[in-house]
């Protein structure tokens, strides 16, 4: 039989019944609970105003981009509505219409502006299509050669990388280099069957393989017509061939008279 345990009088546990250590960490710093708190309620409320604010001063931004149609009024929508998303695009607009009234060095600098100040703007890879271009027509290959390349190695310019292939294959082939012209193409044609410019790439393909026209003298140009009416011009009649003048037939000569036969008196000759 098991041995019996002693019985202790002593109490196992005593239970509290004055307040958690919880509790009287929100009596002490009660007031600090209800300051956080209501910093909180603010900033959650300045965050919400700041929101309607900003969609507020976007959709403003927008509007005025929208009535905006010459260099002016867009200077103004990039001067009065900094950092927008509408002063972004006018300033792109405002290259363009600065090139076509012919300050090319005015709108060249505004891109190359919103290319260094912008390096995360959706419109990066539009901006440097735009500024390649732009270099192309005033002949700075090299600058323009490094733009396209920025564009096909951004994975975030996808959307304009076909274009960019066909501005480097044709920068390749005015340097004379048709291999890597062809190169270029082929990438635009295979890589983006999808897109618009694959047409494009394969017309550049073709364009290479033609042989070069042979030139051929130009066509002796076309008696004019006389105009109606006008008197037709009459030729001068030909002049009669030179008359050869036959000379006179020369007097014959007088024969000798045959001589008589023999025997016979011959004939008196006749006086002069």
């Amino acid at each position: 039989m098991a041995a019996d345990h002693p019985v202790s009088n002593s109490p196992l546990a005593e239970i509290s019944h004055g307040p958690s250590a919880f509790e009287q960490f929100l009596d002490t710093h009660q007031k600090t609970l209800l300051a956080l708190t209501l910093l909180l309620v603010l900033a959650a409320a300045g965050w919400v105003v700041y929101r309607g604010i900003e969609k507020s001063r976007q959709h403003t931004a927008g509007a005025q981009l929208n009535k905006a149609g010459d260099p002016a009024t867009l200077q103004a929508v990039i001067s009065e509505h900094p950092d927008t998303h509408a002063a972004r695009s006018a300033t792109i607009l405002l290259a363009d219409l600065q090139w076509k009234e012919g300050q090319q060095d005015t709108a060249i600098g505004t891109l190359r502006a919103f290319i260094d100040s912008n390096p995360q703007h959706p419109a990066l890879a539009t901006a440097r299509a735009s500024l390649g271009s732009k270099l192309m027509a005033q002949g700075k290959s090299a600058d323009a050669t490094a733009l396209y390349q920025e564009i096909t190695d951004d994975p975030q310019s996808r959307y304009l990388a076909p274009y960019a292939m066909i501005c480097l294959g044709d920068l390749a082939k005015a340097a004379g280099d048709t291999e890597k012209a062809q190169a270029f193409y082929n990438r635009a044609k295979t890589d983006f069957p999808e897109s618009g410019f694959a047409g494009t790439a394969g017309e550049r393909i073709a364009s290479l393989k033609a042989k070069p026209p042979v030139e051929v003298d130009p066509p002796p140009p076309a008696p004019e017509t006389p105009a109606a009416g006008a008197a037709t011009p009459v030729a001068p009649p030909a002049a009669p061939p030179a008359s050869i003048e036959t000379p006179p037939a020369a007097e014959a000569a007088p024969q000798p008279a045959p001589e008589p036969p023999p025997g016979e008196p011959s004939p008196a000759t006749p006086e002069p």
